[in-house]
């Protein structure tokens, strides 16, 4: 049996590198290998802000300067791609350790497949480009360390030392590494009835060694303020998304489902293994529990955490269950026993080809796999609009453009995304600028030239509406992700945008004709279940840019714009129907063409028939239509 399910692990680990291997889409990405090449070029490490023109005065202690430099190397080795290659590499790493773990404990195989299994679907939303995976490896390493220690009487605790001098140059939460072997101590005095002087040694060591940082002591309790974010009364959690409760109605609505279900079913098995084999666990185990539990409730960011400490014990505690257990003496047993590794190869592979093919992406709301930038998230057009025409003046940017547009562009930004160096009282009043009179308040305070931004964020919407109202101003520019604003009598050489000749540049038709729209809007749905099983075999496609550019249209009253894009979202695709057919349908409505809004909304009801919206308004456009 264990030859076999050797195969199941071997598929687990193909299946990560084939979920690691997804274009770059973290928003940071931008700052962190500006930063690399800045401390490369001026021989120095950050100290103060350089990248905007707001808060240039304020401190800038990055604690992942080493990830940075690092970074920006693999960056002019192999670009972006080699960016992917190495991230892979270390989430690679990170299963290892805690597969290496849970055999060093004897788990059996079928078991560690199926808790691997888990682990994956829980924490893949977190595969991204950032310097936290650091933090999973030197997480998992210092518990597969002191359980050597501490259950194998193996003694690598020299190594400790070693790995936090990395941690504290690579990340801000290195203090989790004084966590983990404060846990182990205090576990081991309670059972041995008196301290681990050779764990304290090497403990304190470890501890004392954090020193060893650009920043000493300010970097030593830079991690106690990273831990203001995760209070309730804290700005960045009420706006910012990770820092959100996975617990909380925000990351149901906003986190896709697979991920936050499986985090939601590893906390309960593990609090039930607790309860049912509470005699043989470890004091250092309720605590690494606890304290990581809780670190994973106060935000979304840091499930993965939890999930490295709660697999060992889950691990654990069935292992001792099955104990003794004779599975011969059970027909369904004796058949997982010689089919269980063969079925479970089947699910990582019709997983993978689903992963492959872009269904899996599809269905979570966005993705893509592959190599290199995902050009759907970044505004690598805005930047290079703003460079090809040397736009040289000041920026006013929201925070998700700022940390591309400082690796993009090269000027001073407005915001961007390195929250450490923006402090509190500057992101509130940002973050206040997305109410009524907002954005207009920025603008005569900054006396920006240009105003760029990412209109698909609802927040966004505040923006749109001040700019409507704001005279002196005039879009430039609107791709998939972007729209740029300028002053009227700045850039007077480059056309105010004309949304429909900005449509027919980008190859798309905008001659379709009364009979054409019919023709586009009657084409059948594949239905549900053909499109799942083409997610098998097929490259799948969702056009997410001319969804968002639709939108955008039909916000600024252009529904001739906003028509041909949604026409031309069911032209290329047959997924997410419903919302499609909703938007245009608006869109068809305000525009007086009823009887395509009539049919928009009856479509809507056929994917979604309890969609008391859509009926609303076809009982409306009924009476209008007669």
């Amino acid at each position: 049996m264990k030859k076999k399910w050797i195969l199941a692990i071997i598929g687990i680990f193909v299946l990560i590198i084939i979920l690691s291997l997804r274009q770059i889409i973290d928003l940071d990405i931008g700052f962190h290998l500006r930063g690399g090449e800045w401390m490369l070029k001026n021989h120095s490490f950050h100290h103060y802000d350089v990248f905007t023109y707001t808060v240039n005065q304020n401190e800038y202690i990055a604690m992942y300067w080493l990830y940075q430099i690092i970074l920006y190397l693999v960056f002019t080795i192999g670009g972006y791609c080699g960016i992917n290659i190495m991230n892979t590499l270390l989430i690679i790493t990170v299963f290892l350790i805690i597969f290496l773990r849970m055999k060093s404990a004897r788990i059996p195989l079928w078991l560690i497949s199926v808790i691997l299994f888990w682990a994956v679907s829980a924490t893949e939303i977190r595969f991204s480009v950032r310097p936290e995976i650091v933090t999973w490896i030197f997480l998992a390493l210092f518990l597969f360390i002191l359980d050597q220690y501490v259950e194998h009487k193996k003694n690598f605790l020299f190594l400790l030392p070693v790995i936090q001098i990395l941690w504290v140059n690579f990340h801000g939460l290195f203090i989790l590494g004084w966590v983990t072997m404060g846990c182990y101590f205090i576990g081991e005095w309670f059972r041995r009835r008196s301290p681990d002087k050779r764990l304290l040694k090497w403990s304190l060591i470890a501890t004392a060694v954090s020193i060893i940082n650009p920043y000493l002591f300010k970097g030593i309790a830079f991690p106690f303020y990273l831990f203001t974010r995760l209070q309730s009364t804290s700005i960045f959690k009420d706006v910012i998304s990770e820092l959100a409760s996975p617990w909380s109605g925000r990351a149901v609505t906003h986190m896709a489902s697979l991920p936050l279900y499986t985090y939601y079913v590893i906390s309960v098995v593990t609090f039930i293994l607790f309860i049912i084999t509470y005699k043989k666990r470890r004091i250092y185990d309720y605590l690494l529990v606890a304290l990581f539990f809780y670190i994973s409730f106060t935000a979304v960011r840091n499930i993965p955490l939890f999930i490295i400490v709660a697999v060992q014990i889950i691990g654990l505690s069935i292992k001792e269950l099955f104990s003794g257990f004779q599975y011969k003496r059970y027909h369904l047993a004796v058949f997982f026993d010689r089919n269980g590794p063969y079925i479970f190869l089947v699910i990582i592979v019709l997983f993978s080809l689903r992963v492959i093919t872009n269904a899996f992406y599809i269905e979570q709301g966005g993705g893509n796999f592959g190599l290199g930038l995902d050009r759907f998230v970044h505004p690598l057009g805005a930047a290079e609009f703003i460079t090809r025409n040397r736009l040289q003046g000041r920026i006013l940017n929201d925070m998700n453009h700022g940390s591309w547009l400082i690796w993009g562009v090269r000027q001073p930004v407005f915001i961007d995304g390195r929250l450490e160096v923006m402090k509190e009282r500057f992101f509130k009043e940002y973050h206040l600028s997305h109410t009524k009179g907002g954005l207009k308040k920025l603008v005569k305070k900054y006396r920006p030239d240009m105003i760029i931004y990412d209109y698909s964020y609802p927040e966004a919407l505040a923006w749109d509406i001040d700019l409507m109202t704001m005279t002196d101003w005039r879009p430039i520019y609107w791709d998939h992700r972007s729209v740029i604003y300028a002053r009227k009598d700045f850039a007077v050489e480059i056309p105010t945008l004309d949304f429909l000749q900005n449509i027919a540049q980008m190859k798309i038709d905008t001659t379709i004709d009364k009979k054409r729209a019919w023709d586009i809007l009657r084409l059948p749905s594949k239905g549900k279940s053909l499109l799942w099983l083409e997610g098998f075999y097929r490259e799948q496609y969702f056009p997410y840019d001319l969804m968002q550019m639709a939108f955008y249209a039909y916000m600024n009253l252009k529904f001739r714009a906003a028509e041909i894009l949604y026409l031309e979202v069911l032209r290329r695709s047959r997924y997410h129907l419903k919302n499609v057919y909703y938007n245009l349908g608006a869109v068809y409505y305000f525009g007086g063409k009823y009887k395509k809004a009539l049919y928009c909304y009856q479509r809507v009801l056929e994917e979604e028939p309890d969609n008391k919206k859509a009926r609303a308004r076809i009982f409306e456009l009924r009476n209008k239509v007669k």
